[in-house]
């Protein structure tokens, strides 16, 4: 969901969306969706064996390599690390 689609949704201007967001979470949407997309990927890595590509495919990444980097700067460390320390 992208802030244009919100912002739609919601009947008010990106802009407006933006400052919300900004004022109560205090992070941009993009931000927020991108935090939203890497929990799930923390959860998949932890509760199952899907592979790593699957997962960030499953997250809506393309990029395995930019999956790993997002994921890298979010937690601290790479998937792969995440998944050899839950299994």
């Amino acid at each position: 969901l992208s802030a244009v689609q919100l912002a739609k949704s919601a009947g008010l201007s990106v802009r407006q969306v933006e400052r919300l967001f900004l004022r109560h979470l205090s992070v941009t949407p993009g931000r927020y969706y991108m935090r939203l997309r890497l929990e799930r990927a923390r959860e998949l890595l932890r509760q199952t064996n899907m592979p790593i590509l699957d997962v960030a495919i499953a997250t809506g990444f393309t990029s395995h390599s930019y999956f790993a980097q997002s994921y890298r700067l979010q937690f601290g460390r790479p998937p792969s690390e995440e998944r050899r320390t839950t299994y």
